[in-house]
C-alpha cells in the first residue's frame, strides 16, 4: 500500500474485482449523474420523510451479480501504527458553556480557582458522549437514541465544528488521549486500485466525492433541524464504515483540509482517557482564525470523584498542559 496526496494506492481483492468491474461498466457518467439527480430529487430539494431518505440511499447504486447483491462501498479500514500510554494521540472537544459557572473572588479581586463550579459539568459522564437517551434527533453519525463521541485532531477544528462566533462567549476545551492503537474507518483519502483501470478508478473517484461530500454536508434550510443528518447517517452506514471499529476520520465540514474523529459509544472509553478540560473565552473571530484565552483547568480527582478546578498557570496544568505535543495541538 502507497500513500500520496490524500490517495491510497493498492489492491483490490481478487474475489471483488469481477464485481466492481461488472458495476463500473454498466455505469456511464450519464448514469452516475442521473443517480445523484434522483437522490437530490428525493431527499435534497424538498422535505421528506427519514424512511424515504433511508430507501433512496440504501438503493443507490446497487446491482446484482450473479444471483448477489453488491454496491460500491468505500470501507478503508486503518489501525493506528501507536497510540498507547508512551506515544497518545490526542483529541479535542468544544463544549459551549450556556448555564451557571459559579466562583469566589479574593481581597484582590482576583478569582479564586478552587471555588469554581459549573452547572454543565458535575460528574465525569459529563465530559464524554451525551447518553443515547438523550439523543433525540440524527446526529451525523447515528440515529436517534444511539451516541456518538465526536471530536477533533486540532483545537481549531473543534472551535469550527461548534460554530462559537460571539465575542466573550465561554466555553469548554475538553481534552482526551489514547490509551491504545485504534482501529478505524477512514474517508478522508481516497483509495486507488492498482487492479481496475483508469477510467474505472475515475468512476469511482467521481461517486467517492459525491458520497463523501454529502456526508459532510448540512442538508438545505427547507429540513427542520431534526432532519439535517438522516442522510448523512445513512450514507456513512452503507459506504464508509466497516465492520467492528472504533470510530471514523472524516473531514471537517467547515474547516478546509483539517479532520474529525468519532468513536463510537461502544469504545470512546476504552479507545480514550480524559486528559482534562480548559475553561476558555473566545477573545476573536475572524473568519477560520479565533483566539481565545484560558481562565482556568479542571482535571477529575478520582478520589475524592470530583472536579477540581486550578489556575492555567499552576504546576499542575504546566506538567500537563505543557507537554511538548499537546500544548502544539492546542495551540492549532
Amino acid at each position: 500500500m502507497d500513500i500520496r496526496e490524500n490517495i491510497v494506492f493498492t489492491n483490490l481483492d481478487l474475489d471483488e474485482i469481477a464485481s466492481w468491474k461488472f458495476l463500473l461498466q454498466n455505469l456511464t457518467l450519464e448514469k452516475i449523474n442521473n443517480q445523484f439527480e434522483s437522490y437530490k430529487s428525493s431527499c435534497l430539494l424538498y422535505p421528506t420523510s427519514f424512511s424515504r431518505i433511508e430507501d433512496n440511499i440504501n438503493s443507490m447504486f446497487n446491482i446484482n451479480y450473479l444471483g448477489h447483491d453488491f454496491f460500491p462501498n468505500f470501507r478503508h479500514t486503518i489501525t493506528s501504527e501507536s497510540g498507547g500510554k508512551n506515544n497518545p494521540y490526542y483529541f479535542f472537544r468544544i463544549r459551549k458553556i450556556e448555564k451557571g459557572m459559579y466562583y469566589d473572588l479574593n481581597n484582590l479581586n482576583e478569582l479564586l480557582h478552587e471555588s469554581i463550579k459549573f452547572q454543565e459539568i458535575q460528574t465525569l459522564s459529563d465530559v464524554w458522549e451525551k447518553p443515547a437517551n438523550q439523543v433525540n434527533h440524527y446526529q451525523r453519525l447515528s440515529k436517534p437514541r444511539k451516541s456518538v463521541l465526536y471530536t477533533s485532531l486540532m483545537t481549531s477544528t473543534a472551535l469550527l465544528e461548534t460554530n462559537i462566533h460571539e465575542k466573550e462567549s465561554l466555553f469548554f476545551l475538553i481534552v482526551y488521549k489514547s490509551k491504545r492503537k485504534i482501529n478505524y474507518s477512514d474517508c478522508c483519502n481516497f483509495v486507488y486500485y492498482n487492479n481496475l483501470s483508469e477510467d474505472d478508478n475515475m468512476k469511482r473517484y467521481i461517486i467517492f466525492q459525491f458520497l463523501r461530500n454529502e456526508f459532510t454536508r448540512v442538508l438545505p434550510e427547507t429540513y427542520n433541524y431534526e432532519n439535517q443528518y438522516c442522510a448523512a447517517e445513512s450514507i456513512s452506514r452503507k459506504f464508509f464504515i466497516s465492520d467492528d471499529v472504533d470510530g471514523i476520520q472524516y473531514p471537517s465540514a467547515r474547516g478546509l483540509g483539517q479532520r474529525n474523529f468519532a468513536f463510537w459509544s461502544s469504545s470512546a472509553h476504552d479507545c480514550l482517557e480524559f486528559v482534562g478540560l480548559r475553561c476558555c473565552k473566545l477573545n476573536n473571530r475572524n473568519g477560520f482564525e479565533t483566539q481565545h484565552s484560558v481562565f482556568a483547568d479542571c482535571f477529575w480527582n478520582t478520589d475524592l470523584k470530583k472536579f477540581e478546578y486550578v489556575s492555567p498557570f499552576s504546576d499542575k496544568s504546566r506538567h500537563i498542559f505543557g507537554d511538548m505535543l499537546l500544548s502544539e495541538l492546542i495551540a492549532k
